[in-house]
């Protein structure tokens, strides 16, 4: 026999399905989508198992226990914190229209006339005239993008098909990696052959590593500048009688957008600055006010940079924050949501795997 027989022979196992996915591909994206998300699943609850395990010595009655605890959670969620959210991004979606340009221009001109000479602000409302019909283009294109981004962001779970019916597969998918993902990984590797058995162990060694420290620090920071951006917020309306609708979704936006660094607290503070000057107030609007919501996110952006930088840093994946800038950005402008939150792991399962075959071949 050839070496190629032999080789088409050996991988049989999975040249096979992964033929019977690339040919029924619409069919088969769903069910991958749920195998990485239980996938994500697995990589955040695992440390958490590991340690009910060194407590109690089973793994089974671990996994059960903390899938337990996770659908405690879920109901809670789902009778109060998702209703609200649901509800303001229906109430935000209807409210996105070129009259909010119109009212964010009207503040913007009372608050300019307040603060500046007289002849700079004849110049800025002059320049902003002028560039009137531009903005209301980059107004509608912001709108549209908006829009899609919260549509796809449905369309994840919908595409899906039901809603419980997901959930429950889920469930499984992740049971089944917690239980027996290192199981799985044996299967795997014990297919290779001899001489490339230990240069597969380490590049999964060293991708399973990277990818888990990327994805739970990428959590961890996230939701840290979303829980801080909603508290202060609160926090600032409560002390100064201003109206900041959406706070949640705000908070929400900042720490997705946190995935792209240095960016997260600035697209939380954009939009309540905007909200801010959009919404009828009881208390007159005035600078002041804006300056302290430019606070409240300065806060957020120091905490993350002393705070939760150094953590993800202390475990991370060896990508410049340059290029993940423009890593993220490429993904989100190929495949939308899912782009941005898996080219950076992508790209560095390619860049262990290429630094280890460089290695092994480079050698004498």
């Amino acid at each position: 026999m050839t070496k190629t027989s032999t080789f088409l022979i050996h991988n049989l196992w999975w040249l096979i399905p992964l033929a019977i996915v690339l040919f029924f591909w619409q069919h088969a994206v769903p069910i991958l989508l749920m195998l990485v998300f239980a996938y994500l699943g697995r990589v955040i609850l695992n440390p958490l198992v590991e340690v009910i395990d060194s407590w109690i010595g089973s793994r089974r009655w671990s996994v059960f226990i903390v899938i337990m605890i996770l659908i405690i959670l879920l109901s809670i969620l789902s009778r109060s914190l998702f209703p609200f959210i649901q509800a303001q991004t229906i109430a935000l979606q209807s409210n996105l229209s070129m009259d909010t340009l119109v009212k964010f221009q009207n503040k913007l001109t009372l608050i300019l006339q307040s603060i500046l000479p007289s002849f700079l602000y004849d110049i800025i409302n002059n320049l902003m005239i002028n560039l009137d019909a531009s903005m209301s283009d980059l107004w509608e294109a912001g709108l549209s993008q908006i829009q899609t981004f919260i549509g796809s962001a449905g369309t994840i779970v919908f595409a899906l098909g039901s809603a419980l019916l997901s959930l429950l597969i889920l469930m499984a998918f992740m049971i089944f990696f917690l239980l027996e993902g290192e199981i799985f990984l044996d299967s795997f590797l014990h297919a290779v052959p001899g001489e490339k058995y230990g240069l597969a162990k380490r590049m999964l060694k060293k991708t399973s590593l990277q990818i888990h420290a990327y994805i739970r620090g990428q959590l961890l920071a996230g939701t840290s500048v979303a829980i801080t951006s909603i508290i202060g917020l609160y926090i600032l309306q409560w002390i100064t009688g201003i109206i900041i609708p959406y706070t949640i979704l705000i908070g929400i936006a900042a720490g997705f957008f946190n995935l792209i660094p240095f960016i997260g607290p600035v697209m939380g503070m954009i939009p309540a600055i905007v909200f801010y000057l959009v919404t009828d107030q009881f208390i007159p609007i005035h600078i002041f006010y804006v300056f302290l919501i430019m606070g409240v996110f300065s806060i957020v952006q120091i905490i993350d940079n002393l705070v939760m930088t150094p953590y993800i840093m202390g475990s991370s994946i060896g990508i410049h924050p340059m290029f993940v800038i423009i890593l993220v950005l490429f993904g989100a402008s190929i495949g939308g949501i899912l782009g941005m939150l898996f080219v950076v792991p992508i790209v560095a399962i390619l860049k262990v795997i290429i630094e280890e075959l460089s290695a092994t071949f480079s050698k004498p």
